[in-house]
């Protein structure tokens, strides 16, 4: 499991704790930093390590020969990463992202959960519910028969939410919701009980049913008996 894509880009490990250069010094820290990038951009083996070169980490980090040599076999001694040297000055390399979060002593779990936890918010944040013009502009230029009204009733009354999920995009909803209008049911113009019944579990379809009604001036009623009904205005 790569750890970084839930936490960390590789471009944050350098900055990412105070205390990791404190403990395995600047040069190190910096050599990780270009590793876990490289492992994001390259192909593991089914072990999980990716295939790079001492002079590709020279280039990108600036440092010497030297230093990334020592910074290799202090990031190995820490037990950072697993090194394996080819023939051909390539070196294979695996990283242990959790030895990293124990050294730091972080609760990955409760990083993941707050990372799943600001996306989620990040998402609803992102979307914006269309106005009810917005929503009957639109409707009209797909062409389609205008229950913007309708749709704009549902899913005021669900939060905006498709199941359980925010909705990420209005324009798809409406094209959708016009989609399964054309397979709609052709309802009664009056109130039956086992049609509610039947289509109970879709509550698009049943909110269609009950605004079909309501045009037709049907009211729905409430008793402690029977529940809600509907009756016709006189």
């Amino acid at each position: 499991m790569n750890l970084t894509k839930i936490l960390l880009s590789g471009s944050q490990y350098f900055i990412l704790n105070k205390d990791l250069i404190k403990m395995i010094g600047l040069e190190p820290t910096l050599i990780l930093a270009q590793l876990v990038e490289f492992e994001e951009n390259k192909s593991k083996d089914k072990n999980a390590y990716f295939r790079t070169t001492i002079e590709d980490l020279i280039s990108l980090t600036s440092l010497s020969n030297f230093k990334i040599k020592n910074g290799i076999n202090n990031l190995y001694k820490n037990k950072l990463i697993d090194i394996i040297v080819n023939k051909n000055k390539t070196i294979d390399v695996k990283i242990f992202h959790l030895q990293i979060f124990n050294l730091l002593n972080i609760d990955f779990k409760l990083l993941k959960k707050n990372k799943v936890k600001k996306k989620s918010i990040i998402n609803q944040k992102r979307f914006k519910k269309p106005k009810l013009k917005e929503l009957k502009n639109y409707f009209l230029k797909i062409n389609e028969l205008d229950e913007s009204e309708i749709m704009f009733d549902y899913y005021e009354s669900k939060g905006w939410k498709v199941g359980s999920s925010p909705m990420k995009c209005w324009k798809s909803a409406a094209r959708n919701w016009a989609r399964r209008g054309k397979k709609k049911i052709k309802f009664p113009d009056y109130y039956d009980k086992n049609i509610e019944l039947k289509i109970g579990n879709d509550s698009e379809t049943l909110s269609k049913y009950h605004n079909h009604l309501k045009k037709l001036g049907w009211i729905s009623k409430y008793s402690p008996s029977a529940g809600i009904t509907w009756g016709k205005i006189k």
